[in-house]
């Protein structure tokens, strides 16, 4: 609490650092197949597309409330030049062609030195980026990363890692940060955590976390420590948001809704660290599914007795009325076997959500809408006869 009289309020004037981790489409950008696509099909999962889409929705919010933000990219499809030589992409090859270690199309890779059209660098190298934050010095970092065990494994857990020892940054308040973004992050009752609990943090020190010291030798600005991305000497931490090797976790991961979900709680957790003002909207989220049939199939190993293990609804249609009656929006949930459905930007107050698909019965419910909020419901929908 004595740190926290210490902040200045609000975001306005403030540097923040985004880095959605990955970058590329190659094989060291954690490509995984999902229920519809194979591995290495760019519409299947890749780190790469959802830590960026959910660092462009926390850079719109932090931008709303006057902050400063930089990111290390803001496009998907680049690759280092280092990467370009190991034979990853030969960047002569036509547009049609192969690389020999990626079957993804080369069209979708681009050397990180481009822009985005706007003057936006795309960095993706590690010891690149910590450079870039050592020398802007900003006020505020943050990685954006899944985790990974195995494919088919339960586990799936939120964990924060700072430079340092657990308990002993290397950097004054990395871990304040982290404990304060730690509840607005944990609070997502559309994943099933496997582990550690909203007053039990997963805050740790990289070295701790790993274990031992410091491996290997200091990058070009003499910073050592287990994350490369993290050699810096600037406040910040990193974040793996979930697990993407948690089947039901890496389809949800691949609706940008719930990306973008992911990004307000991040939003929320910089600007209470520095004592922002509230939003004025308020968000509606959840999950349609069925009431009575179980999710089967090989790609999708479940956590057993939690809300995962009911099959998700595609293709349903989520409609929203205000309190007058008037349907003011809709949303079809995707093909992609999560369920997901968002509302964003809505004023405080109660609304009517209706449910429909076909096969099912229909189903309507009320929920209230707070400012600075959102509200989660799970509604399941009861197969006809």
């Amino acid at each position: 609490m004595c740190v926290m009289c210490g902040w200045a309020k609000g975001l306005k004037g403030k540097t923040i650092y985004l880095n959605p981790g990955h970058g590329g489409y190659t094989t060291g950008d954690r490509p995984t197949a999902t229920i519809n696509h194979e591995m290495m099909d760019t519409l299947s999962f890749y780190e790469t597309r959802s830590n960026l889409w959910k660092a462009l929705e926390t850079r719109t919010h932090l931008l709303r409330d006057g902050a400063k933000v930089i990111m290390s990219r803001t496009k998907s499809g680049y690759v280092t030049q280092a990467q370009m030589e190991k034979g990853l992409l030969n960047e002569n090859q036509e547009s049609h062609a192969v690389p020999s270690k990626d079957k993804v199309d080369p069209r979708f890779n681009r050397v990180e030195t481009d822009d985005d059209g706007t003057g936006q660098q795309q960095i993706v190298a590690l010891e690149r980026i910590a450079c870039q934050v050592d020398s802007i010095k900003p006020d505020y970092f943050l990685s954006m990363h899944s985790n990974a065990h195995k494919n088919g494994s339960k586990v799936n857990y939120l964990v924060m890692l700072f430079r340092g020892e657990t308990g002993k940054p290397y950097f004054e308040n990395s871990d304040s940060m982290a404990r304060v973004m730690w509840p607005y992050v944990f609070h997502n009752p559309l994943s099933v955590w496997s582990h550690y609990a909203i007053d039990k943090p997963a805050v740790v020190g990289d070295i701790s976390w790993m274990g031992g010291t410091p491996p290997g030798t200091p990058n070009r600005i003499g910073v050592n420590g287990y994350y490369a991305v993290l050699k810096f000497r600037a406040p910040g931490f990193l974040v793996e948001g979930s697990f993407h090797t948690y089947d039901p976790e890496r389809q949800r991961l691949l609706n940008r809704d719930y990306c973008r979900l992911e990004g307000i709680r991040y939003y929320r957790g910089i600007r209470a660290y520095f004592r922002g003002k509230p939003e004025k909207v308020g968000y509606i989220a959840g999950t349609l599914k069925s009431a009575t049939e179980m999710m089967d199939h090989p790609r999708y190993t479940y956590r057993e007795g939690t809300t995962d293990q009911w099959k998700p609804i595609n293709q349903g249609m989520v409609y929203l009325y205000d309190d007058r009656g008037v349907n003011i929006k809709a949303y079809l949930t995707d093909q992609e076997w999560n369920g997901v459905f968002a509302f964003f930007d809505l004023k405080p107050g109660t609304y009517t959500l209706r449910y429909k698909a076909y096969g099912y019965e229909e189903f309507s419910e009320k929920v209230v809408v707070k400012a600075d909020q959102t509200t989660y419901t799970l509604p399941q929908l009861t197969p006809k006869p």
